[in-house]
């Protein structure tokens, strides 16, 4: 009965009384295939009785990612799983260019589904890495599809891998000015080594650390951290740790 008036309050106070009681009623009975909310332009698609429910929540009711930032124009979602963030980034910033990286050939078929319908949202089939390399996924911790794990394995592997550096190149990006990362532990391998091409241009990171899965996931990523940036702001938001780089101003020139 508690959880169920949690939801119902945070229903109701993201998307008001009478579409908040809608959209509880419809998530409680399963019926969340396509459902359509209040300032998103498309509906969205979920499958029922996943961890797309769950990530939903992340995203829309616990407003984990209601970032403080200055009209970004270029974001990058590491492990976009269904795409969620990147629909919310975009239509709360409609001139943002969002590139969304997903490996899971399952969540990526749901990825396109949600963002097809929006202009300058790009999809990538892969696994984010420090190297181009081959991947393979896997429920490793038997999480569901949003703890889907990529390991390198050049032998039976079938994910192609991406390095930052490259998405950077292909779309002719010069700064980045959100990093979203839930990559599940590969955060260990993306800031172990290869970063310092990329690194310096990005100005806000927001990144789900995964120690409690594998121990020391986050050493690399603060490391990292630590080596380039001269100046940054650290804090916490829900699950995630935000790093806002104050080497960079929000100019292009």
């Amino acid at each position: 009965m508690r959880r169920d008036l949690v939801l119902i309050f945070r229903f109701c106070s993201n998307f008001g009384l009478f579409s908040g009681l809608q959209l509880y009623l419809t998530f409680k009975f399963g019926n969340v295939n396509q459902i359509r909310l209040p300032r998103i332009k498309h509906p969205l698609y979920l499958r029922p009785n996943t961890s797309d429910v769950p990530t939903f929540n992340q995203v829309f009711l616990q407003n984990e990612y209601d970032l403080h930032v200055s009209a970004p124009k270029v974001i990058i979602d590491g492990g976009a799983n269904i795409g969620l963030f990147a629909v919310l980034m975009k239509n709360k910033y409609p001139d943002a260019k969002i590139i969304c990286i997903e490996p899971d050939q399952e969540n990526f078929s749901i990825l396109q589904a949600n963002t097809a319908a929006y202009d300058d949202i790009y999809c990538e089939n892969c696994g984010i890495w420090n190297k181009e390399t081959v991947l393979k996924v896997f429920d490793k911790y038997n999480g569901g599809k949003w703890q889907m794990i990529v390991e390198e394995d050049s032998q039976h592997g079938n994910v192609p891998a991406i390095t930052l550096n490259t998405v950077l190149e292909k779309y002719a990006i010069r700064q980045v000015d959100i990093l979203k990362l839930d990559i599940e532990t590969s955060e260990k391998y993306v800031f172990r080594d290869n970063f310092k091409s990329w690194l310096p241009k990005v100005k806000t990171i927001v990144i789900e650390l995964h120690d409690w899965l594998e121990e020391d996931c986050s050493k690399p990523f603060f490391s990292a951290i630590n080596q380039t940036f001269a100046r940054y702001k650290y804090y916490m938001k829900g699950e995630n740790t935000i790093i806002e780089n104050k080497d960079l101003d929000f100019s292009r020139a």
